[in-house]
């Protein structure tokens, strides 16, 4: 597939399949991520792969709560028991970075150029994606972040969920680039 066919096809999936992911698909997404580049080549990322679905489902609700506290103008939408945060998806990854006040700007930058890769590798592997930033809010509950595997001295700096989609993706539309000053 060409690149441009996997920029302008790519869009978020919010509804899968059941069909599990292979462990070579996973694998294959994963090794996308680490050719992004990297501050310093410093190559920071750590990743956290989940396929239980009981996991999942405890990451989800344990989300929701979270967002019902920290925005309660959501307290209605996120009250719901269906899965809102991860749409009983079959695998659940995050990206983490050891803890470092120096550098958790760049191992977040790194984060989401990798998660970028991932994203279009598992486009054109036929998977579909999803960023689910409310997931990140669980770094402040240390005990959650041990039950689902990441250790402490770590942070989650970009969580995505990855399955086959129930339906085809398609090219949406954008905007052309707003650029604000072209200095020459």
């Amino acid at each position: 597939m060409e690149l441009d066919a996997c920029i302008k096809g790519r869009r978020s999936v919010r509804a899968y399949t059941d069909e599990p992911v292979s462990k070579e698909q996973i694998e294959t997404v994963l090794e996308a991520g680490t050719w992004a580049p990297t501050g310093m080549y410093r190559e920071p990322l750590r990743f956290v792969v989940i396929e239980d679905k009981n996991l999942i489902r405890y990451v989800s609700d344990e989300t929701k709560a979270l967002v019902k506290q920290a925005m309660p103008q959501m307290v209605k939408q996120f009250s719901t028991k269906e899965d809102i945060i991860c749409y009983n998806v079959p695998v659940l990854i995050l990206v983490c970075t050891e803890k470092d006040a120096q550098w958790s700007q760049v191992n977040l930058l790194d984060s989401v150029l990798a998660t970028q890769n991932m994203f279009l590798k598992a486009y054109e592997l036929g998977l579909g994606t999803c960023y689910m930033g409310f997931i990140a809010l669980l770094n402040s509950k240390p005990e959650v972040l041990k039950k689902i595997g990441i250790p402490q001295n770590y942070d989650m700096t970009v969580p995505f969920i990855l399955g086959h989609p129930k339906t085809k993706q398609g090219a949406g539309k954008r905007k052309k680039p707003n650029v604000l000053k072209w200095i020459k």
